[in-house]
């Protein structure tokens, strides 16, 4: 009983540490985006899709600097060419960008970026079915 212990905590210690070790900057799951050291730390939250249908989805993130922010998107991650420009709160660091006209049941990806700089890591997301209900989320899936 004492061994089958030890193998089960051993196994599960070993599997929390390999969690731990993914690639930084590479797409996290659905939904978010992970920056990476040499992006300066520009974004204190996000960016996440908040809201994700069929034709739409809502993408947002706080910044700890102001500024005019762009979401630059697509259908393959080395060539997101579409870009929308995100509306920013009243202080100039929550900004948020909807996305209009998207495909059913397509992976999506994306970026921030500010003055010409990406300030995030690629994000991902898919759009529901036709028909499907949206998807609503403000989580952010940690590294």
């Amino acid at each position: 009983m004492k061994l089958s212990l030890a193998f089960l905590f051993s196994t599960v210690f070993a599997l929390c540490f390999a969690a731990g070790q993914s690639k930084p900057g590479s797409a996290v799951g659905q939904n978010s985006a992970v920056s990476t050291q040499s992006q300066d730390q520009q974004i204190s939250n996000g960016p996440v899709a908040e809201y994700v249908s069929d034709s739409n989805c809502t993408i947002g993130w706080s910044s700890r600097v102001s500024g005019t922010m762009t979401l630059r998107y697509g259908t393959d991650p080395a060539k997101m060419t579409q870009t929308k420009e995100a509306v920013a709160s009243n202080d100039g660091r929550n900004h948020h960008v909807r996305l209009d006209g998207l495909t059913p049941d397509t992976r999506y990806y994306f970026r921030v970026v500010n003055a010409g700089e990406a300030i995030s890591g690629v994000g991902t997301f898919q759009t529901v079915a036709a028909g499907e209900p949206p998807i609503k989320s403000k989580a952010v899936i940690p590294q």
